[in-house]
């Protein structure tokens, strides 16, 4: 366990780069480790690790994790899916939707990232073709259990991966808030250009409405973000341009300004980092 706490400390990312530690004589002495196990070492550890020790590693993660946050008020739950691409034969690894790889098998790790001090908090691991709107609910059923006492606020951010009205009705449904982007469909393109939007901050306008979009029980409130084309907008939201703008629309039941809810989203950026570092681990 030494040998893969130690490479975090110092900023590596990747199995790989680990060996120039075994020939670093000086780590070696300031650490007190007599030597440092090749790579391969650290991956047949951590593979017979992830069948016999991790339960027992996880119960003992939300002891330390409970210990740590104390008694804390609120909490953010930061929703990311990823497509893991495998170069081989690997079980349950089928061909799917690959952004960058294309043709090549894949699995789909799903996680629920704490916003607050950016710490795992629960996770699953799927088949590459598996859909994110049906793994999504059994993860938060998890999820929510996990929540001190003191929590009073619960708050939910996601991208489109995760726009499906089960998802909302069941965040709905433990009293918490959410800010998911909307998917742009056409009925909801026509609708943006002629919505009120007042300005919010420069080169920001913002505007919201009321809409039940096809399938969903009832209408959710909409809000939407329009700027001047040439500003580079927000990789995440980002779906539709139109008359020189872009648009970004997320659907959301926090009673704030919009700017706020706006920013409140894109502070969820972060967790886009945490899933590129586990990704290359």
């Amino acid at each position: 366990m030494e040998a893969l706490l130690y490479p975090l400390i110092l900023g590596l990312g990747r199995i790989e780069t680990t060996e120039p530690l075994r020939y670093n004589g000086v780590f070696h002495y300031l650490a007190v480790l007599p030597g440092y196990p090749d790579a391969s070492t650290l991956r047949r550890f951590l593979e017979r690790f992830a069948r016999r020790g991790r339960n027992s590693f996880l119960r003992l993660h939300d002891t330390w994790r409970a210990t740590m946050l104390g008694q804390p008020s609120q909490a953010v739950f930061d929703l990311d899916s990823t497509v893991l691409t495998v170069y081989g034969r690997q079980e349950r690894a089928p061909v799917a939707y690959n952004p960058k790889k294309h043709g090549r098998p894949s699995y789909r790790p799903l996680l629920c990232l704490e916003g607050n001090p950016q710490d795992g908090w629960e996770g699953s691991y799927h088949p590459g073709a598996t859909h994110v709107s049906t793994i999504t609910i059994p993860l938060l059923e998890r999820a929510f259990p996990k929540l001190p006492d003191s929590i009073r606020e619960v708050r939910v951010r996601a991208d489109a991966a995760f726009f499906d009205h089960k998802i909302v009705e069941f965040i709905e449904g433990k009293r918490a808030s959410y800010a998911i982007v909307a998917r742009l469909t056409r009925p909801l393109k026509s609708r943006l250009s002629g919505l009120r939007y007042r300005r919010v901050s420069p080169g920001v306008w913002a505007g919201e409405f009321q809409y039940c979009p096809l399938g969903w029980p009832g209408p959710r409130r909409f809000v939407v973000i329009r700027r001047p084309v040439p500003q580079e907008p927000s990789a995440q939201l980002t779906l539709f341009r139109m008359g020189g703008y872009s648009y970004e629309a997320l659907v959301t039941n926090l009673t704030s300004e919009p700017l706020h809810r706006w920013r409140f989203y894109n502070r969820r950026a972060r967790a886009e980092w945490i899933i590129r570092e586990l990704k290359y681990a």
